[in-house]
């Protein structure tokens, strides 16, 4: 009997193990994503790409406007094209999660609940939801610090 609950529960662990590492994997492309931020009023759908570089990580918005982020050491750098306006932002410990997660990856250690295809990840007390679409997409929710809902779907650009 313990026999089958430690190989039930090595299986499990082994599996989330695989998932973090085959989510780390996909992000380390190219990708397209597709963001819906829910309010509670409104919902917006946002779209772009994110490009990688060896010292730097360049995320365009192309709809509904036109900016780009600049991620690179432990600042993020906008640009907004409608307005020709630039600003710099440094990343702390309430803006950091998604810039970690795109430079690093996800850290194992912060795996929380972990089902077939998704994990929840708990950092700064924020959890993020990680589901595997397909072998070449996934899916982050969260909601920010505004509270509001977001989904992000990323897919290895071709």
């Amino acid at each position: 009997m313990y026999k089958l609950i430690f190989f039930i529960l090595l299986s499990v662990n082994l599996y989330s193990e695989d998932s973090v590492s085959f989510v780390n994997k996909l992000i380390n492309n190219n990708l397209i994503f597709f963001q819906t931020t829910d309010s509670g009023f409104d919902e917006i759908i946002s779209k772009g790409r994110l490009i990688r570089s060896k010292d730097f990580i360049e995320i365009t918005i192309d709809f509904p406007t036109k900016e780009k982020y600049t991620l690179r050491d432990s600042i993020i750098e906008i640009y907004d094209y409608e307005f020709n306006q630039s600003q710099i932002i440094e990343i702390n410990d309430d803006n950091s999660f998604l810039p970690d997660f795109l430079i690093n990856g996800i850290d194992a250690d912060e795996i929380n609940n972990m089902n077939e295809n998704s994990f929840t990840v708990l950092k700064n007390d924020n959890q993020f939801f990680v589901n595997i679409i397909s072998e070449r997409s996934f899916s982050i929710l969260y909601n920010d610090n505004m509270n509001y809902k977001n989904l992000i779907v990323f897919e290895v650009l071709k």
